[in-house]
């Protein structure tokens, strides 16, 4: 799974890093401003979010993710013991740590966060579109069935995890086609092409030099 880690301790970022780089994909920000470029380029499975950062709260950054709409589990690390900030954490995230705290707990939290996220996604994702049963790999749009292959069921899964964030081409391959799959010169756009046959041809807009995301007015 792919980890956005955002602490501006650059000796703490570099162990969580090292430590869970074995198992996952660790990009590292170091303040909002770059956290903002990560999530803005690619998709993420876990947030691991300081709350103090150079250029402001983290807070912030779960406002932006509520705006758009991204589904994205957080784990907060604060050096705060204070009541109050533990359960801000948890009403605006799924877990947090307080500093200084042990490596190795944080490799099993963010273990147990992953393995509660990926059950709790086994089962629907929906939009005013479209609805998708992750057990039974079941679509439908506006409650009729589509028939869809595995890499468009991928594909839309995708899109419907994200919200209204645009994805680049270099996401969709790095996620849906990774990297023992050859993507061929317009393959993704041909899968994106079956999926507006099967549905709209509007739903799923094109952001010219950028990627695409879906439309979910």
């Amino acid at each position: 799974m792919r980890i956005l880690l955002v602490e501006d301790n650059l000796a703490l970022s570099d162990l969580i890093k090292h430590k869970l780089c074995k198992f996952h994909i660790i990009d590292a920000s170091y303040d909002l401003q770059m956290a903002h470029y990560f999530l803005d380029t690619k998709s993420y499975d876990l947030l691991i979010l300081d709350l103090i950062l150079p250029d402001g709260s983290g807070c912030e950054l779960c406002d932006y993710l509520k705006e758009n709409k991204i589904a994205l589990p957080i784990l907060f690390l604060t050096a705060s013991v204070d009541v109050k900030q533990k359960i801000s954490c948890l009403r605006q995230g799924d877990d947090y740590l307080v500093k200084p705290f042990n490596i190795q707990e944080l490799e099993v939290r963010v273990k147990i966060l992953l393995s509660k996220i990926s059950s709790q996604e086994a089962k629907h994702l929906k939009n005013t579109n479209f609805e998708l049963n992750q057990l039974t790999h079941q679509a439908y749009f506006n409650g009729k069935e589509m028939k869809l292959n595995r890499k468009e069921f991928l594909l839309l899964e995708l899109f419907l995890k994200n919200g209204h964030r645009v994805l680049s081409k270099t996401t969709l391959a790095e996620k849906i086609w990774q990297k023992d799959d050859v993507v061929f010169g317009n393959t993704i756009e041909t899968t994106i092409a079956n999926l507006r046959r099967k549905s709209n041809k509007n739903l799923i807009k094109t952001v010219k030099g950028v990627g695409y995301v879906i439309n979910s007015r």
